[in-house]
């Protein structure tokens, strides 16, 4: 028997760990954090 882990959504913003499939989504694709509403959209690579 073997046990798989499920992909997990982990928030750059509040460090909360949410399964993938309860994240919600914007309109163009980029998860979005249940708890803080932090969007993962890509960075630009400023600092």
């Amino acid at each position: 028997m073997s046990i798989q882990k499920g992909s997990t959504f982990d928030c750059p913003e509040c460090d909360v760990t949410a399964p993938s499939a309860s994240v919600p989504y914007d309109a163009l694709g980029y998860a979005v954090c249940p708890v803080c509403s932090h969007a993962t959209a890509p960075g630009t690579g400023e600092e």
